[in-house]
């Protein structure tokens, strides 16, 4: 892990799967979000790692539904797309504009299934942990940015609303991988890591339930929910420097368990979120990983207090094994702000976050997020 933060990325909703399913056909349907955050390392150990980032980050989601079976996505991002090293400040540095997910989506009945570029379903504290910087190490065994089809079948059993998802991938290598602007560089096969194979050689699957609500929505609107994932990635060609370091490679297989409750106190709601996640052959290193992530969020009015804690450990082959931490405390405030035709809302978030990576560096960091969506939706004959 690098103390180089993320700047930029944070945790929530899926929110363009979220329009997908919203839109009702024919219609076409968009939403844009706009963030700008700031991340001062005001103490850190080596000291060298101090430093200031102000970046800004805009998403735009469109689903164009022309069917009430059919339905076209795409997610394209505008953000830093090279990461300042550790220790250098960067202001609006490094800006690239990519499309991170351009699939087709087919709905029969409970089951719908996704051809094309998108994100693959595995860690739910990816996915749903609120807050700026409270899965940034969660996050670093995603298996995002993937070509390939996914299988989803909704269904219900002892009173939960289930969801089992299938998905074969492998890694996008098209010219989408690059970025415009700031040229983040084509993913070829030279640059390894698992999943980055010829043909659709790596797999998942993940079985969601939820009390109270669809499974899509649980944290928020559910009692409870669980997540069960399994996951094989084929390890890529060894990388130059694997080649120098004689690092072995290995297909990886994650096993991954989640679930979250939330419980309604009076005038406020609590909710939690726990998450396992054990990586044989992590990335297709050599090495194993054993993540283990646990988040508070109280519900007061209009603001949330956040408190999450991650701890990775590094099963070391040969060697000695090492850990990371990631203790992450915020606050946020979201009022609503609806309006008809097009829904506008803004989100202010301050956050206090102490990493420290394998290499034993810590680093101290105070970090501010302004977020204001737009959304807005057309239909077609009304």
């Amino acid at each position: 892990m690098s103390l180089a933060l993320s700047t930029t990325a944070y945790a929530e909703e899926d929110l363009l799967r979220e329009l997908v399913e919203d839109c009702a056909a024919p219609c076409a349907e968009f939403e844009i979000s706009t963030e700008l955050q700031g991340d001062r390392v005001f103490a850190a150990s080596p000291p060298a790692l101090k430093s200031y980032v102000l970046q800004p980050t805009i998403t735009a989601d469109l689903v164009l539904a022309p069917t009430d079976y059919l339905r076209l996505a795409t997610s394209i991002i505008t953000e830093p797309v090279v990461d300042p090293a550790p220790g250098q400040d960067a202001v609006f540095a490094g800006i690239g504009t990519y499309v991170a997910e351009l699939y087709s989506m087919v709905e029969t009945g409970p089951a719908t299934t996704r051809l094309g570029k998108f994100d693959t379903i595995f860690s739910l504290v990816s996915e749903v942990a609120p807050g700026i910087n409270s899965d940034d190490l969660a996050s670093d065994f995603d298996a995002d940015e993937r070509l390939g089809g996914e299988f989803v079948l909704g269904f219900e059993g002892l009173g939960l609303n289930h969801a089992l998802a299938a998905t074969l991938f492998t890694t996008d290598r098209t010219i989408l991988s690059e970025s415009l602007f700031t040229n983040r560089g084509r993913t070829s096969l030279a640059d390894g890591g698992a999943g980055n194979t010829n043909g659709l050689s790596s797999f998942s699957i993940t079985l969601d339930g939820c009390e109270g609500s669809g499974t899509a929505e649980c944290y928020w609107d559910g009692e409870f929910g669980y997540r069960l994932g399994f996951r094989y990635q084929r390890a890529g060609q060894p990388t130059e420097e694997d080649i120098e370091d004689e690092v072995k490679s290995g297909d990886e297989t994650a096993f991954l368990a989640a679930a979250t409750k939330s419980f309604e106190l009076d005038d406020m709601t609590l909710r939690l979120l726990g998450e396992v996640a054990f990586l044989r052959h992590f990335d297709g290193g050599e090495d194993d990983a054993l993540s283990v992530t646990g988040s508070a969020a109280l519900e007061v009015d209009a603001l949330t207090y956040i408190a999450s804690y991650t701890q990775q450990v590094n099963l070391v082959a040969g060697g000695t094994d090492t850990s990371e931490h990631l203790a992450d405390f915020e606050v946020l405030y979201s009022p609503d702000g609806d309006r008809p035709l097009a829904e506008t809302a803004w989100e202010l978030a301050a956050a206090y976050t102490f990493a420290m990576n394998a290499e034993r560096e810590d680093a101290h960091m105070f970090s501010v997020r302004a977020v204001f969506n737009f959304s807005g939706e057309v239909e077609f004959g009304q």
